[in-house]
């Protein structure tokens, strides 16, 4: 790897779509490692051409232009503070794993939108409040000039000064690319964050942290419990029993990540659709990718996030993952390509995944979450403990991935998009709550959208299922506002619970 000086993601772009520094690099030269004579004149003219490449890409960046994703290497940018010396570690000393002692690093990937900022504050404040260990990061793609001093000014003074100082923000130039797919800041801002994270690289610039554990998340977990490294815990962890017997053959029941033995969400949705790409073309004809079955891909890369990894084995597979990225992309042209383009790369680089289903809860019909844990938990204590999970108490998956489109019982729903963007400021109502009974089987039926609303009857099942993730949502976002209201306005701000997701629910 090509030494670079040391990043700072706090001191970021100049301008234009590419946040962070729009300073490009200056890649060494080809011709030199290949012998090419010294003659002043071929060398005058590639400088020249140089040059002229070399502006043309800063003048793309300051027109807000996006950046080319079939050439991202040549448009890395250099870290934005070269002469920064080692950054000073966070007052806050909640750094590693309880167990393995070992320096955790948990990041999500968004954009700069306003949607995106709600999502980062109420992340970052359910990690507050589980006590995550780590350091926490958001990776922030795409800023322009001016949302990237917004974000930044906001992130040190309503998060980083005074939830924790182990919660940082990262901005990274835009690769959501020329098809405008904007799940490509995903893997690439991943990479860039690994290469040029303030606590990722030493005072050279060289990635430094092989052996921290790096957890990969998605802007909309609502964190339920500390997500680490370390699955021995068998009251707290499901494993489906056909990958729990192989785990117990290969790691003699150690459930523990590290290197080569990297940990994720079980994503049975997502099948094995990678397997028809022409893999050969995205990958190599060498790649071991290419030999992988149904089966393997089943047991071992069938997965979402969040990942768990060692750095260096989370270095490789960004590396891989960026690289195959837009090739499959071209093969399914979905937004689930990025994820099929992880599960390639880790089968190219042989890195069996350990499957946990009891890393998240999405969507009540799911099979490979951690739904079992909620068979205990007696329907009338369903939404009383939503709003204070405790997992000593019950078991619990990790977090709630709140990605579907609608969560509803009765008349009472939940969907991210049609959280108002500003709600943490002053004036913003609190959300009406639904009833404390929810889940407990008196609410079994939801209220269709249209002219002629009807009831329409559901399961206990799902009523308990959904009520959980209705309750533990709502109460979450307003103790996160009230939260925000308290430190931040004057008099405490509004303080009515008056805002109705579910009036505002018709979008589809």
């Amino acid at each position: 790897m090509r030494r670079r000086k040391q990043a700072n993601p706090n001191i970021t772009a100049n301008g234009g779509a590419s946040s962070s520094d729009t300073r490009r690099s200056k890649s060494e030269s080809k011709f030199a490692s290949k012998g090419l004579p010294s003659i002043p004149l071929i060398i005058g003219t590639w400088c020249t051409c140089f040059a002229i490449l070399y502006f043309s890409i800063i003048r793309k960046s300051n027109n807000n232009e996006e950046a080319d994703i079939s050439n991202l290497s040549s448009l890395r940018p250099k870290p934005s503070n070269a002469d920064a010396s080692t950054p000073k570690l966070p007052t806050d000393t909640n750094l590693n794993s309880p167990t393995t002692h070992r320096p955790l690093h948990l990041v999500f990937s968004t954009d700069c939108s306003t949607y995106m900022h709600w999502q980062s504050y109420l992340f970052f404040f359910t990690a507050m409040r589980v006590n995550q260990p780590g350091i926490i990061t958001r990776i922030a793609s795409g800023c322009t000039e001016e949302q990237l001093v917004q974000e930044k000014e906001w992130h040190e003074s309503h998060i980083q000064n005074v939830m924790s100082d182990r919660f940082r923000i990262h901005f990274t130039p835009d690769y959501s690319g020329e098809k405008d797919y904007k799940f490509f800041n995903k893997p690439f801002g991943f990479r860039h964050f690994l290469e040029h994270g303030e606590f990722m690289v030493d005072s050279n610039g060289e990635f430094d942290r092989p052996d921290d554990i790096v957890i990969l998340c998605d802007p909309d977990f609502l964190l339920l419990r500390p997500i680490t490294d370390d699955f021995s815990n068998e009251n707290e962890t499901l494993i489906h029993d056909t990958r729990k017997i192989l785990l117990d053959h290969r790691s003699k029941g150690k459930r523990i990540v590290e290197h080569g033995n990297p940990f994720a969400q079980t994503w049975d949705g997502l099948g094995t659709t990678w397997l028809t790409y022409n893999i050969e073309e995205i990958a190599g004809e060498d790649s071991p990718a290419r030999h992988g079955d149904e089966s393997d891909t089943t047991l071992f890369y069938m997965v979402g996030p969040p990942y768990i990894g060692t750095g260096r084995d989370m270095l490789n597979i960004a590396v891989k993952w960026t690289e195959f990225a837009p090739a499959v992309l071209k093969e399914n042209p979905l937004h689930h390509a990025e994820m099929y383009a992880y599960h390639m790369a880790a089968a190219h680089l042989e890195l069996q995944h350990t499957l946990i289903d009891s890393l998240q809860i999405s969507s009540a019909g799911l099979t490979g979450e951690g739904w079992q844990f909620f068979d205990n938990i007696p329907p009338k204590e369903i939404c009383t403990f939503a709003a204070n999970p405790d997992h000593s108490k019950y078991p619990l998956p990790s977090v709630i991935h709140y990605c579907y489109w609608q969560y509803a019982v009765d008349k009472y729903f939940f969907s991210k998009r049609k959280v108002p963007h500003d709600v943490f400021t002053c004036d913003a109502p609190l959300l009406v709550e639904p009833p404390d009974d929810v889940g407990s089987g008196a609410y079994q039926y939801l209220i269709t959208e249209g002219k002629n609303p009807v009831k329409q009857l559901i399961t206990a099942e799902k009523e308990k299922r959904n009520g959980f993730i209705l309750c533990a949502i709502t109460k979450a976002i307003n103790e996160a506002m009230l939260y925000f209201k308290d430190h931040h306005c004057e008099g405490g701000g509004n303080r009515e619970k008056t805002y109705d997701l579910w009036a505002a629910r018709s979008f589809f």
